[in-house]
């Protein structure tokens, strides 16, 4: 059975208001162009399988399923994408209870020719929980969320035959990413 979280969109405050915000950074010895292809596939993590259900090009309204094997882990749909700079998406389908609203944005930055950093940002609203922004799990979990992300993408980088040297970069608090449509 299939639950159906809420939509969020790209420019929503929910990605700095949700009851839960998670924020990680780490910059990598890579040029920003190689550090999105793990965001495009979703190669980071090895025992998901990721596949677009919708046909190339990507964009606004794509649709992408990420698996355990057969078992379907969540649908994700697109709201924004910038190829190579940023992704945001909503978790339109889990097989979950619990979920009113979940929505992911991922942002790379490029440092210089060889250098580039991700933000990835997951903002969650669990059901039957009250509509206020927990600071305190965001200050906990950061820290760990970072880390996360520097072994995932540093999988991923490796995977792909670079070697990175990441720097992790704990982020405090939650700050409104900028984009530039």
């Amino acid at each position: 059975m299939l639950f159906h979280p809420a939509v969020v969109e790209a420019d929503s405050d929910f990605y700095t208001k949700a009851p839960i915000v998670l924020v990680g950074r780490a910059e990598f010895d890579v040029p920003a162009e190689t550090l999105w292809q793990p965001v495009e596939d979703f190669g980071w993590i090895p025992f998901i399988s990721s596949t677009w259900e919708t046909p190339a090009p990507h964009g606004r309204n794509s649709r992408r399923r990420l698996g355990l094997g057969p078992l379907l882990l969540s649908n994700e749909f697109v709201t924004h994408l910038d190829p190579g700079r940023e992704i945001a998406f909503f978790i339109g389908e889990i097989p979950l209870p619990g979920v009113r609203a979940m929505a992911e944005r991922l942002v790379v930055e490029p440092l210089g020719p060889q250098r580039s950093s991700l933000t990835y940002t997951v903002a969650i609203a669990p059901k039957f929980f009250p509509r206020v922004r927990i600071t305190p799990v965001s200050r906990v979990a950061n820290p760990f969320f970072s880390r996360l992300i520097e072994l995932g993408w540093g999988y991923a980088l490796r995977r792909r035959g670079f070697e990175s040297t990441p720097r992790l970069e704990a982020v405090p608090d939650v700050r409104p990413i900028s984009r530039t449509n």
